[in-house]
């Protein structure tokens, strides 16, 4: 490899680290100042309810620039409940259960519903 590649390779990859720290600086700092604004409007709160009216404002103003993968209810009900990972999916609450439509047989025979004869039960009908 020439020193000339090897010098480009490394200005290049020097000026993308300098400019990702630069941007990563940014973004902290922009998520202190939308941290604070959250304590701002939690002081002026005096029970939970306020808390919660707070919050909500806050999070519908801030949310799109923060980017957070979950809503306010979610956030809400995960800091309550004491938990302050997300990584795993689960919130720690055994009584949330999560249902997934699987198809049965059950189902596939309901389709077969057309195929059925309409007078296969005539015969018992008519003894009533």
């Amino acid at each position: 490899m020439s020193v000339e590649f090897e010098k480009a390779k490394t200005d290049v990859l020097g000026h993308i680290e300098s400019l990702l720290e630069e941007i990563e600086q940014e973004i902290a700092l922009s998520h202190q100042e939308k941290y604070a604004l959250l304590e701002d409007a939690f002081g002026s709160a005096s029970d939970v309810d306020e808390l919660r009216v707070a919050f909500d404002q806050w999070f519908m103003e801030h949310s799109d620039d923060i980017g957070f993968d979950h809503d306010a209810d979610e956030i809400w009900d995960h800091a309550l409940g004491g938990e302050h990972s997300y990584a795993t999916g689960d919130d720690g609450d055994e009584d949330d259960v999560v249902f997934e439509e699987v198809a049965t047989d059950d189902d596939e025979d309901d389709d077969d519903d057309d195929d059925v004869e309409d007078d296969v039960f005539d015969d018992e009908d008519e003894n009533y």
